[in-house]
């Protein structure tokens, strides 16, 4: 609450205060400030600030309209595949203090996630990759040979090497990987708000 305070009273504006105002997604902000369509810049912490007389100018030259509308409010349906059940808690804890509105399903087992998946297609795949009878690899594979891997967004979560990935075949090309010895579960927050923004963007326009 502070910080928001903080902003106003120096009229600055996040990324994400911005996106929401225009019912646009994050990355369409920072394209515009790339192109000069509004003033920002980045603090050290790499958090970009957008000055609130730039975006008045923007939503003037645009006629854009920004009275409030009905949110959307679209959920997130998140699948969490990992055998270890301590780490499958941390995501559900994680995941809860976010406070955003994600419906997050764990399993243990591979075959069973994929299974629920056939069946109703998730927003998004959190998977671990050495797992017993089914493992992260091999489900992979399965989901990409149904053609449901594409409407996934994958977050691949694992202990083993960049060399090791590479020696079983390799991830698909839009995997994130994260390291198990250091989640960045402070950008994994980011990324997660990003699929929420497309998701409600896309809502609305329907």
């Amino acid at each position: 609450m502070r910080h928001k305070i903080a902003l106003t009273a120096l009229n600055l504006m996040t990324t994400h205060d911005v996106a929401q105002k225009l019912g646009v997604t994050i990355r369409s902000v920072q394209l515009w400030v790339e192109q000069g369509l509004l003033e920002g810049w980045k603090t050290p912490g790499g958090h970009r600030r957008i000055t609130t007389e730039s975006f008045d100018r923007f939503v003037s030259s645009q006629e854009i309209d920004i009275t409030p509308s009905v949110n959307v409010d679209a959920q997130l349906r998140v699948v969490a595949v990992e055998d270890n059940e301590a780490m499958l808690k941390l995501y559900n804890f994680t995941v809860q203090s976010w406070q955003l509105p994600i419906k997050l399903d764990c399993f243990t087992n591979g075959f069973e996630a994929l299974i629920n998946i056939t069946q109703d297609i998730p927003d998004a795949l959190i998977i671990d990759l050495n797992m017993p009878d089914m493992d992260g690899f091999a489900m992979l594979d399965a989901l990409n040979k149904s053609n449901i891997l594409n409407q996934l967004a994958i977050i691949v979560i694992s202990g083993l090497s960049n060399e090791e990935i590479l020696s079983r075949g390799g991830l698909p090309p839009r995997a994130r990987m994260y390291s198990k010895d250091q989640i960045p579960f402070a950008e994994m927050k980011e990324f997660m708000r990003g699929l929420l923004d497309n998701k409600n963007s896309l809502k609305a326009k329907n």
